[in-house]
């Protein structure tokens, strides 16, 4: 019997399925410590959809086993120190097809025989989001993995990267969410479905874009109701919290539903690497997201020239609230602190998952 790692995510997922497919809500599923993602959102009512699916797969940064190096091994390196939920990709389809299955055979959604194209899906990952071009976002190993019919949108270097790699058929770079591009809908594509857009926000201030945020935007929902539209903001290394205020900007508005940002703040000598809990706590009350998710926080096994240059402040939610409180006294109903009482804070283990409900 296979009691590994995928049997769990398996297992879980199955549940968790059920109540996101009940509900009609996205899943977003880590599938390391690290900052490897999937984001399950349910097919729309009406909308057209592979025979037998039900739900659109999007990985995210998909970093499953195995070193990750830049430039070279003596430069730096790294390795995860938590397993993977999933090793390869092959499980990880492996589980998305179960899944399915599964809500198939419980007739856990009512669609309509007319709402499913004639074709059966080849893949049980829709699309691929690549943040950056680092090894540990952009995998060659884990990459390679994937069916080359897989459209992948990416970062512009990432983008880049990936096509000298010739691995797919299709490689978009993402466009960016500005002040002069504001309308979402535009950043969708013949390769993704038309309720559904992938966006960047970067800023002029960090030129090589380091701190930036994919965006990805959806309306779902049944048919009787006005589809509003909803947002995760992705950003592992962190995004400077004022450029998310182009969010409020935007037209159609966007409804925030989850931030996924880090805890920890990473230095390499004076240069900030991830931004830390403080920039999350003021990305989130700027975004005013209902959700807001820890990323790309492993402590990682890590060897090289660069790493005895690394600083790590490890934070928690709890840390930065007190912090907050010592300085600004006690909590008024109006105050921004009190905001953060709604909000929804998750730090997600390798196979765990959150219904964005």
């Amino acid at each position: 019997m296979n009691n590994g790692p995928d049997l769990h995510l398996k297992t879980d997922l199955q549940g968790a399925v059920s109540k996101a497919l009940q509900l009609g809500r996205p899943l977003l599923t880590h599938l390391n410590a690290d900052t490897s993602w999937v984001l399950s959102i349910p097919y729309p009512e009406g909308s057209p959809r592979p025979a037998s699916r039900y739900l659109y797969n999007i990985l995210i940064d998909p970093w499953l086993q195995g070193a990750q190096s830049d430039l070279a091994a003596w430069f730096s390196q790294q390795w995860h120190v938590v397993d993977s939920s999933v090793q390869t990709i092959s499980e990880l389809t492996s589980c998305l097809r179960d899944v399915e299955n599964f809500a198939e055979s419980n007739s856990l959604v009512s669609y309509k025989q007319s709402d499913a194209l004639e074709h059966q899906s080849l893949s049980y990952i829709d699309a691929v989001v690549i943040s950056h071009e680092f090894t540990d976002h952009c995998n060659f190993e884990t990459l390679k993995q994937l069916q080359p019919a897989t459209p992948v949108f990416a970062t512009k270097k990432a983008a880049q990267l990936i096509l000298s790699w010739r691995l797919f058929d299709k490689v978009h770079p993402i466009s960016c969410l500005s002040k002069l591009n504001h309308d979402w809908r535009k950043t969708s594509s013949q390769d993704l479905p038309s309720w559904l857009g992938i966006a960047r926000i970067t800023t002029n201030r960090d030129a090589l874009h380091f701190h930036s945020a994919i965006l990805i935007t959806f309306r779902i929902g049944p048919e009787s109701r006005e589809r509003q539209t909803e947002g995760i903001v992705y950003t592992p290394h962190g995004i400077n919290a004022d450029d998310l205020k182009v969010l409020q900007q935007a037209s159609p508005p966007i409804s925030v539903l989850a931030l996924l940002h880090g805890l920890h703040d990473i230095r390499l000598s004076i240069k900030r690497l991830n931004l830390g809990a403080h920039n999350a706590l003021r990305a989130q009350r700027i975004s005013g997201s209902k959700y807001w998710v820890s990323t790309h926080d492993e402590i990682k096994r890590a060897a090289g020239f660069v790493n005895r240059f690394l600083k790590r402040k490890v934070w928690t939610i709890e840390d930065v609230l007190e912090e907050e409180r010592r300085e600004k006294g006690r909590i008024e109903v109006d105050s921004p602190l009190a905001d953060l009482r709604d909000v929804h804070f998750a730090n997600l283990g390798s196979g765990e998952n959150l219904l964005l409900a």
